[in-house]
């Protein structure tokens, strides 16, 4: 836990300092546009992504098809916002790939879903297609192997 406090000062602290070396190099004016863009940037993320992933939960819903897929998406897009809206350097870079796993992910069919991995029931135990390479000669233990009936 003493971990996450110092992370929780020094976030600011870094991203302060990455605003103060930004406006030594562009000007003052370019780094508060650019505070004010990407707040507003992140603002309209948020917004986009919030409704777009109600819409899409809604209709995955409807279609008794699993949420988890448009879940994933959203969150990566909220979470993609919500570093654009907070001020600095460091979380808009941060932002970045996680709007593209937000858009990566965004039609990406889930498990059990047609086009997506298939999902056996054995037992208590799902089990989900995966993918296999015949190179790989790692022995596998008992706990990693799944043996047919």
């Amino acid at each position: 836990m003493p971990l996450i406090r110092i992370l929780l000062l020094l976030i600011p602290l870094i991203e302060l300092a990455g605003l103060i070396l930004l406006g030594q190099a562009i000007g003052v004016g370019f780094t508060l546009l650019w505070v004010l863009v990407s707040g507003l940037l992140g603002v309209a993320v948020i917004q986009r992504q919030g409704w777009g992933m109600l819409q899409r939960l809604q209709a995955q819903m409807a279609q008794d098809r699993a949420p988890f897929t448009v879940l994933k998406s959203g969150m990566w897009g909220v979470l993609a916002g919500v570093l654009l809206v907070i001020p600095g350097v460091v979380t808009d870079v941060l932002a970045v790939p996680a709007l593209i796993l937000a858009l990566r992910n965004r039609n990406r069919p889930g498990p059990g879903e047609p086009g997506g991995p298939t999902v056996w029931k054995r037992g208590e135990h799902h089990i989900i297609e995966g993918e296999w390479e015949a190179d790989r000669k790692e022995p596998s233990g008992p706990d990693q192997r799944i043996d047919r009936e």
